[in-house]
């Protein structure tokens, strides 16, 4: 189980924002201004800090939590007039105890991430989190700097014109990959300068398959092998109400009536004729990067900020030697820049102290290094080149924190390295930021409140029939018509047409 878990956390890494580490050697603005300056020398002064409860994911024993703690609160009573208490949750029961910690009580959060739980909409919805704009203007003001000019970015978190969440700096776009073990992409001759899209990636991977008979280069799992980075779909993997070409057009439409969708399933059909997937897909769930891993396949499709950055990186991490390139542009989404999240709980006491103590992990260096990944020398040393790399004989199942997963830390960009990374890693994710086409719908948050219980019939529509059409294990055209007409029958045109009238509403209003 452990295996599993570490494998879908750095997936989530690769296949989200390349998690690994953190590197920075500029200054940031000070955690706070002078206006809060006085409440630390009180602080200071009564010998008491107000303490902000801080959740972390709990994958090996993190056996060096309070040392960590220690080292952060020696600069928070410093720079944020606060301290810390780390709270460990068991990765597996991530979702359920977070759940319970943001109901109030003397165990509920202070600040908390949002990954792996649910979205900023549903929490503000629920009540699970307070609105931040006047607390980002007192004491958060390096938070606000340092999104100075990316806006469109910081107000991903706002729900009905309120700022309920803040996006972690890192990556905010994502490209659909393919990646395969270095040696069947040898024996097949693989040039992946001409691996770009869709048909070259079939052209791949039929390659692939005649070169190593034997081998199969798509995981058959019901994890899904393909979520489609060139469409927004508002952050809903079942794809309800979907735009299949954001950057031109704002009109919601039926993903599985899409051209989008009617081509890639010509794909699987070429890809089931060709022997692509491994067999027996219905009976597999581990995810598709652990299927590689565990040689059930020797490919798989993904997604990540930069194919080019976060394929190495992956292989490096996994223990394996693979290859690969993009197959889509990048695309930033609405779901893409929330993946990652802060929040401050409505429960929390002292919330000024608590976006003060977030203030210092978005901005001061030395906190984003030890939140992200622990203490020098314990779990991680530095080579001749200033970088990180574990210490002689472990791996992140040997140290006292899970150094290299945590990009859920609210700046790991200011951290330093890995010595599998390009040194210039994250102003590679800069200019990707920068350059990487939009969604017209950057922003948008759709409230599915009206629309829940035709959600939850579609969703288990979804659950019949979405998986065995991707791995053409029924007659996929026949079954297509049958599943957009169990859709319909389900509701999906309202959820579509709310869908709809919400994003026409949130446009007129920009």
């Amino acid at each position: 189980m452990k295996k599993r878990l570490i494998s879908m956390l750095l997936t989530a890494g690769m296949l989200v924002s390349l998690v690994a580490g953190c590197g920075s050697k500029a200054e940031t603005p000070g955690a706070f201004g002078d206006s809060n300056a006085a409440g630390t020398e009180t602080a200071s002064t009564n010998g008491e800090y107000p303490v902000i409860r801080v959740p972390y994911s709990i994958v090996f024993d993190s056996f060096d939590a309070d040392k960590v703690e220690d080292a952060l609160n020696e600069i928070m009573r410093e720079k944020a007039g606060a301290e810390i208490e780390l709270v460990g949750i068991e990765f597996a029961n991530w979702s359920t105890q977070l759940n319970l910690m943001l109901t109030g009580g003397e165990n509920s959060l202070d600040i908390f991430s949002s990954f792996w739980y649910t979205s900023v909409n549903n929490l503000a919805a629920n009540g699970q989190a307070m609105p931040l704009d006047d607390l980002l203007k007192s004491d958060g003001q390096g938070i606000l700097d340092i999104y100075d000019g990316l806006e469109d970015y910081l107000n991903c978190g706002k729900i009905d014109g309120k700022i309920y969440g803040i996006p972690c700096i890192y990556a905010w776009s994502s490209e659909n990959l393919y990646l395969c073990r270095t040696e069947d992409a040898e024996a097949a001759g693989i040039d992946w300068n001409t691996v770009n899209d869709l048909d070259s990636m079939t052209d791949a991977m039929i390659s692939l398959k005649k070169a190593n008979p034997d081998k199969y280069f798509i995981p058959g799992s019901t994890d899904p092998y393909w979520i489609p980075k060139s469409i927004d779909y508002f952050g809903d993997t079942n794809y309800l109400g979907v735009l299949t070409d954001p950057t031109h057009s704002t009109t919601v439409e039926n993903y599985y009536e899409s051209d989008y969708f009617k081509n890639f399933l010509e794909h699987v059909k070429v890809w089931k004729e060709n022997g692509i997937f491994s067999p027996d897909p219905l009976s597999n769930n581990q995810p598709t990067l652990m299927s590689v891993n565990l040689g059930i396949a020797d490919g798989t499709p993904g997604y990540s900020w930069d194919a080019e950055s976060s394929i190495p990186s992956t292989g490096v991490q996994n223990g394996m030697d693979v290859v690969g390139s993009a197959v889509t542009e990048p695309l930033a989404t609405t779901g893409d820049v929330t993946t990652y999240m802060w929040h401050i709980s409505p429960f929390c006491k002292n919330p000024e102290a608590a976006m003060r103590v977030l203030n210092v992990l978005f901005t001061d260096p030395e906190a984003a290094q030890i939140a992200a990944n622990g203490l020098e020398g314990l779990e991680y040393e530095l080579d001749e080149n200033g970088q990180m790399m574990y210490p002689e004989g472990k791996t992140m199942a040997d140290i006292g924190w899970p150094a290299a997963s945590m990009a859920y830390w609210p700046n790991v960009t200011l951290c330093k390295t890995w010595n599998y990374e390009a040194e210039d890693i994250y102003d590679q994710m800069k200019k990707k930021n920068e350059n990487a086409e939009k969604s017209l719908a950057l922003g948008f948050q759709f409230d599915s409140s009206k629309v829940a219980d035709q959600i939850t019939a579609c969703t288990n529509v979804v659950a019949q029939y979405y998986t065995p059409l991707m791995y053409g294990e029924v007659d996929i055209d026949s079954t297509l018509e049958e599943f957009n007409k169990q859709l319909y029958a389900a509701g999906l045109q309202d959820i579509i047409d709310e869908k709809q009238a919400q994003l026409d509403a949130w446009l007129a209003s920009k």
